[in-house]
């Protein structure tokens, strides 16, 4: 994406070492439709998966994808979330999306306007208040999703984080 300066699909592996400096932010302006998506660079603590894989960031600016464990009460509330913009191995580097239109992991069948929550399944969030899981404060679905396999939608994120216990 041209206009700021990276490509935030662009990632690099723990031997290139980073692009730049963990906790980076930046901001796109130049969507064509006005909107502004904001990327936070990050190293990452195990391989994520791809695009729209959710993960939790740490205070050193390490992410590890989204589960029951990584966002559970004294591991993960009120740490920052955001989704992968591409496949990053473990150690490696890239961008996570925390502002504005793009895209995130569901399970089956999340409608729009629901709550969202972690889930068991790495990177991925769903509708249903599953006792002990943790909401994803800042996320909202801009596409309900079908189907009876996990899927990525159309999600509107606004500087999420790991919310309050279900």
């Amino acid at each position: 994406m041209s206009g700021i300066g990276i490509n935030p699909t662009s990632v690099r592996t723990s031997a290139e070492g980073p692009e730049f400096r963990l906790g980076t932010v930046m901001d796109n302006n130049d969507q064509g439709d006005g909107g502004t998506l904001t990327y936070l660079y990050v190293e990452t603590g195990e391989a994520v998966t791809g695009l729209g894989y959710l993960c939790v960031v740490d205070s050193a600016n390490v992410a590890e994808m989204t589960d029951a464990t990584s966002t559970a009460p004294g591991a993960g509330a009120g740490m920052r979330v955001g989704a992968a913009q591409a496949a990053i191995a473990s150690g490696g580097y890239g961008w996570l999306q925390i502002y504005g239109k793009g895209s995130i992991r569901t399970l089956a069948s999340a409608a729009v306007g629901t709550a969202l929550y972690c889930t068991a399944t790495s990177g991925a969030v769903d509708d249903a208040a599953t006792s002990g899981l943790e909401h994803m404060t800042g996320i909202s679905l801009g596409t309900a999703t079908g189907g009876s396999a996990a899927t990525n939608a159309d999600a509107y994120f606004n500087y999420p984080y790991v919310g309050a216990t279900a």
